[in-house]
């Protein structure tokens, strides 16, 4: 595989770092932004009580606004807090990702695309499916009334944070590889994890197949991308955290958090005290999907070939 570096190097007479080459207008409107939803979620937590109940998606009486609204209603201060909490670890950790993966626009895309386009999305596949998810799994007609929180969502930010750490490798090595092996390794890795909780119920095979399928793909996955790569002579290099230091300790972040949010929103056992685990499933894979369709749609070869950013 070819260093990107020397592939588009040449060609474009390149040799400045376009990285945080943004005003600083341009990092205000974005963190205030990223600010605002969470002043949002904040605000919605203190209206009426009738007036919440308004904006849920009622599942034997839908409206058209709750398929929207609806994800910004949490049912307790302790739902709204872990949700808040986890959007603010999320989106700015990943708005940093983008930026140190020359990524300003794409990251500007993929939140815009979470928070108006996903939500809708999302509430039709648990109006339709949800009680058809629960009951083959769990062999029970849960009869769900209603949907609310924001976790979906926070999962759909996690999924873009897969894609951006994938990219941002991508980056560090300088080789033009593919994101899937990268994105599935920290999916499989952190649905792993999750699953390690099924120890706590059963210590049968099923305990130990839900465990090592994730796992022992995850391994497959990390030799892939171990050859595509080349970590040992790229990204663990010495040179390379000398050369980068922010983006080889953003990668470790972000690969550790990467992980952690796939092993919180897809916890075993799923469904458990009402959690909507097909809503953060979906929301996780459409954001993988956002992320990788913002991305691929400016590869680095054009970005590089036309001097960096737009």
């Amino acid at each position: 595989m070819e260093r990107l570096e020397d592939v588009y190097g040449h060609e474009t007479g390149e040799t400045d770092d376009s990285r945080f080459h943004l005003s600083p207008e341009t990092y205000a409107f974005d963190l205030f932004a990223i600010a605002a939803v969470a002043v949002v979620l904040l605000l919605v937590g203190t209206v009426r009580a009738p007036v919440r109940t308004a904006l849920v998606l009622d599942y034997a009486d839908p409206a058209l606004h709750a398929l929207y609204t609806t994800h910004f209603v949490h049912s307790s201060p302790g739902h709204l807090r872990g949700n808040l909490t986890a959007y603010l670890v999320l989106v700015p950790l990943t708005y940093l990702v983008s930026l140190e993966a020359d990524r300003h626009s794409e990251f500007r895309r993929s939140f815009l695309a979470v928070l108006l386009v996903l939500p809708p999305l999302v509430s039709l596949v648990s109006l339709f499916g949800l009680d058809l998810a629960v009951e083959a799994l769990l062999a029970f007609d849960p009869d769900v009334q209603t949907s609310r929180g924001f976790s979906s969502l926070v999962g759909a930010f996690a999924g873009v944070l897969l894609v951006a750490t994938a990219d941002l490798l991508r980056s560090v090595s300088d080789r033009d590889g593919p994101l899937w092996p990268v994105v599935g390794l920290l999916f499989c890795y952190g649905l792993a994890v999750a699953f390690l909780d099924v120890f706590r119920y059963t210590t049968g095979p099923l305990a130990v197949v839900l465990v090592s399928l994730p796992l022992l793909y995850a391994v497959w996955l990390l030799r892939t991308v171990e050859r595509v790569y080349r970590l040992r002579e790229t990204v663990l290099s010495a040179d390379a955290v000398r050369d980068r230091p922010t983006a080889a300790a953003l990668l470790v972040v972000a690969v550790v958090v990467s992980g952690w949010s796939v092993a919180q929103l897809l916890a075993f056992p799923p469904f458990a005290g009402g959690t909507n685990t097909l809503a953060h499933l979906t929301g996780l894979l459409l954001g993988v999907v956002t992320g990788y369709r913002t991305t691929i749609a400016d590869p680095p070869d054009e970005r590089l070939a036309s001097g960096g950013r737009a």
